[in-house]
Order: C-alpha cells, then structure tokens, then sequence
C-alpha cells in the first residue's frame, strides 16, 4: 500500500527497440513480412527472418508512403495493406487510398438529379403513347 502523498515513478516511452522486443515475433514471420516488402519493392537484399536496420528501414518507408504512422515496426494497418492480415484493410482505414481519391468519386455529385433510364418502344402497350 502506498503512502499518502508518495510520488510514482514517471514511466518513460518505449524505444522502437523496446517495443519490437515486446512483440516477439518469430523469424518465419519476419520473414513473411521481409518477402510482402520485397514484393512491394521496399526491401532489397537477403531475407533473413530478423527484424534488422534494413527490414526496419523497408517497413518506415512504405509506412510513410502508404500514410501511415511511420515507426517501423509491423503494425496492424501495414500487415493488412500488405496482405499479411486476417483480412484487407478496410479503405475507411487506409488513408493513402482516400488522399487519392477524389471527393466527386467518394461522395457523389448530390447536385445532380437521378436520370431514368431511356423508354424503349417494348415498354409502351400498343396504341398507348407516352
């Protein structure tokens, strides 16, 4: 029990280091990871099942250039863009897709009234105009 007034120790953020060791990912998915970005064109060389500076490297660029937060860990969000997730990244999520796409696409043009599709000659009875 601690004391009233005691002080707490003030925790200090994790390093980039700290946090990857916290994940404990095993080398055959490190590898997984190293072939999505190899395949993406973000890592060259060996793959070699280690989280290394160039696996690191490789994974902050495409997080920078998918608009994701850059860290250069595997995130959730970078799987799944990578393909490695349970499933694909919802495009609500994936912010590189929305910055490229245009408002008139995603929302639509509501000052546009709905046009009926054209009246063929097999849609009107005999001897009844339109």
């Amino acid at each position: 029990m601690r004391k009233a007034g005691a002080r707490t120790k003030a925790r200090r953020p994790l390093t980039g280091r700290q946090r990857l060791a916290r994940l404990h990912l095993e080398p055959d998915r490190v590898q997984e990871i190293q072939q999505a970005l190899a395949r993406e064109g973000y890592l060259h060389g060996e793959l070699n099942g280690r989280w290394d500076e160039q696996t690191r490297a490789a994974m902050l660029r495409y997080q920078t250039d998918h608009g994701f937060s850059p860290t250069g860990l595997p995130d959730a969000k970078s799987l799944m863009k990578l393909g490695l997730g349970p499933h694909p990244l919802p495009s609500e999520l994936d912010s590189g897709m929305a910055r490229s796409t245009s408002p008139d696409v995603t929302k639509g043009d509501s000052t546009k009234a709905p046009t009926a599709p054209p009246a063929s000659p097999e849609s009107n009875p005999p001897g009844e105009e339109r």
